[in-house]
């Protein structure tokens, strides 16, 4: 099966009442595994929700039933892969999951590795054909760009058009409106992606005056590729200046009515909504803008839209963006260090915490090192000094005994979530924790950044 381009799953919204759908399970690879099946909470911050839990018995199968109330992406994670397929309510599907792939050491431990999406093989359903028209879709729309890519095609208009007209005259209209949908989106991203018409025409085409489709993944992937950085481009035009104060003021009106003024591709309220709360997200990691102002922004879209959609996602990533903010509770961790004793982050909320990420096989983290040990016993009388080391234990324990460091380190060992949840991009990072497990700076300065000055004001 081909390899998932678009990588996406989701909630699919079709009305239909809620019912139980019974999901059976071949994966002779599996035997004796737990496999968890997920769906995305919502698109842009991507939260996975848990829908079951099952357990490969010993003939390679399993089968669990789901409450859902529309037609849903579901997903199931293991390792290197993603196997992905669609349900409806009220039916009965079989998929296989043929392939199983471990991690290496160094990609488990790594937060931003990224698995492969594969479709599952559907077996049998009870209902129409939807799905695999879905994924055939898929699958046709990978031909046509891996073609592009295969014969070095990326400049051959007619080359590309070509493969448009061969994608599109290949769909057939399906009796399931959502199918339709989503074919006629992933033929917009193909166009897209080709420039086979003017940005202008294909939003006109597919977005003006249409509704939003908050949680179809074709829909989803191609809106969010189309208005990828638009606060930073809007910025940089007419009025920029102004925009640009609006935004850093965290003024939602101004900004809808800026970005809604003669421009019939913004004028619906959801749908401007939407983008803004796609790149009050998306540039909330950057530092183009005001984090506090964006977040002022999402604030507001939770609390004045009447769109429930809109309001769900203003809140998702509300509570997304401010885990790592100052003031707001640090994540918590259990882990060992190099004595094989659990340590918590409360285990340390007797002083301050300068808490730092890193690998004994970087030259940045050793460096990094020498001048920690002098940090800590300055002011280890008030700070506690926390190294959280990726590597091996091994690794760990004979450069501790071989620098004579004394402070405390800890072992990541397979818990690549501490790297999500703390944000880690790169070694040396550091963040510092006041008694109250709350961050006073996130992320802090290195020791070399002149640290030592906020660790004087500290009593």
């Amino acid at each position: 099966m081909k390899t998932f381009l678009f990588a996406f799953c989701s909630i699919i919204c079709v009305l239909n009442a809620s019912a139980q759908t019974n999901i059976r399970i071949s994966a002779a690879k599996y035997i004796g595994d737990a496999l968890t099946l997920y769906h995305y909470d919502n698109y842009l911050t991507k939260n996975e929700k848990q829908l079951a839990i099952c357990k490969i018995d010993s003939t390679g199968n399993a089968s669990v039933n789901v409450d859902i109330e529309n037609i849903q992406c579901v997903f199931m994670r293991y390792e290197k892969l993603i196997y992905y397929f669609f349900v409806q309510p009220n039916s009965n599907i079989t998929v296989e999951f043929s392939e199983k792939e471990l991690l290496t050491e160094k990609e488990r431990l790594n937060p931003f590795f990224e698995p492969l999406f594969i479709s599952a093989n559907v077996m049998a359903a009870s209902d129409d054909n939807f799905n695999q028209q879905i994924i055939d879709t898929d699958n046709k729309s990978d031909d046509a760009i891996l073609a592009v890519a295969k014969y070095k095609k990326e400049n051959d208009k007619h080359f590309k058009d070509s493969l448009l007209n061969v994608f599109k005259n290949s769909i057939t209209e399906s009796e399931n409106q959502f199918v339709n949908d989503y074919t006629k989106y992933r033929i917009a991203a193909i166009e897209y992606l080709f420039k086979s018409q003017p940005l202008k025409n294909l939003q006109n085409e597919y977005f003006v005056g249409k509704p939003v489709l908050y949680q179809n993944p074709a829909y989803c992937e191609l809106l969010i590729q189309i208005n990828e950085k638009y606060f930073l481009h809007r910025s940089q035009q007419a009025q920029g200046n102004v925009f640009r104060q609006a935004l850093n003021k965290g003024n939602l009106n101004k900004i809808r009515e800026m970005l809604s003024k003669n421009n019939d591709y913004l004028y619906s309220k959801d749908f401007c909504d939407f983008m803004i709360l796609q790149n009050a997200y998306s540039e909330f990691y950057d530092s183009n803008f005001s984090r506090s102002a964006l977040l002022e922004i999402v604030n507001s879209v939770a609390n004045e839209t009447t769109n429930a959609n809109n309001k769900k996602i203003a809140e998702d990533i509300r509570n997304t963006i401010v885990k790592l903010l100052a003031g707001y509770a640090a994540p918590d961790f259990e882990l060992e260090d190099i004595d094989g004793n659990a340590k918590s982050l409360k285990s340390f909320s007797d002083k301050y915490i300068y808490l730092g990420f890193f690998s004994v096989n970087s030259y940045g983290s050793i460096q990094d090192f020498y001048l920690i040990d002098k940090l800590s016993k300055k002011f280890g009388d008030k700070i506690h000094f926390i190294s959280i080391c990726i590597d091996d234990k091994k690794d760990v324990e004979n450069f501790i005994k071989s620098e004579k460091f004394n402070w405390t380190f800890l072992l990541c060992n397979n818990s690549s979530g501490i790297l999500k949840n703390y944000d880690v991009r790169a070694f040396p990072t550091y963040y510092l924790i006041d008694k109250n497990g709350k961050f006073i700076k996130s992320p802090a300065l290195s020791p070399s950044e002149d640290i030592y000055k906020i660790f004087d004001e500290i009593e």
